[in-house]
C-alpha cells in the first residue's frame, strides 16, 4: 500500500467507502501474516488492482471495480482447459458455495454477494460481487474461496496442484 497515506478513513460514499473497505481488509491480511507483499497498482479504467504473495510462488492479483462492487482474481488458476472434468468439477464447486447447507462462516450468501468462476484461453478467473455496502464482506468472500479452492484442488486434484503449482507430492 502507498505510504502515508490513512485508507481507513479516506473519502465517502460508495465508491470511496467500498474501496476504503476493501483497502482495510487486504491490510489487515497483511498484518496478519496471511499475505506478503501487498502493493496496490495505480487504478485504470476505474479499477484497482492489489497484488500480494499467498499460496502460489507467484503473486496473486486482485481487481476491484468500486462502481460494481466486483473484486476478482483473473486467470486464478492456469491450464484448466474449459471443458474439462477439472473446469465442471471446479464450476459445481464455486456454485455450491452459496449452498444453504454450508455453515455461514463458509457459506457466501447471495444477499450479500454473488460468485462465479469462467475458464478463459485455458485460465480460471473467480469474481465475486458484492451489493452495495458489503463490499468489505465480498473481500472476505473471496480470499476465503481461493483459499477452499486450493484446499479442493489439494484434495481431490492433486496432480494439477503438483504440474502447475509445485506443491509437494506428499
Amino acid at each position: 500500500m502507498e505510504e502515508g497515506r490513512d485508507v481507513r478513513t479516506e473519502g465517502r460514499g460508495p465508491l470511496h467507502g467500498g474501496l476504503a473497505e476493501v483497502r482495510t481488509r487486504l491490510q489487515e491480511y497483511a498484518e496478519r501474516g496471511v499475505f506478503r507483499g501487498l502493493a496496490e497498482r495505480p487504478a485504470r479504467r476505474g479499477r484497482y488492482e492489489f497484488t500480494f504473495r499467498w499460496l502460489a510462488p507467484s503473486p496473486f492479483t486482485l481487481s476491484y471495480d468500486p462502481a460494481s462492487g466486483m473484486l476478482a482474481f483473473r486467470d486464478l488458476l492456469p491450464n484448466v482447459p474449459a471443458r474439462s472434468a477439472l473446469a465442471s468439477a471446479l464450476r459445481k464447486f464455486v456454485r455450491g458455495r452459496a449452498s444453504a447447507e454450508l455453515p455461514a462462516h463458509r457459506r457466501v450468501d447471495p444477499e450479500r454477494a454473488d460468485v462465479r468462476c469462467f475458464v478463459r484461453r485455458a485460465a480460471l478467473s473467480l469474481e465475486v460481487v458484492a451489493r452495495e455496502d458489503h463490499h468489505g464482506y465480498g473481500v472476505n468472500r473471496a480470499v476465503n474461496l481461493v483459499h477452499e479452492i486450493f484446499m479442493h484442488l489439494h484434495t481431490y486434484f492433486p496432480e494439477y496442484m503438483w504440474e502447475n503449482f509445485d506443491a509437494p507430492q506428499e
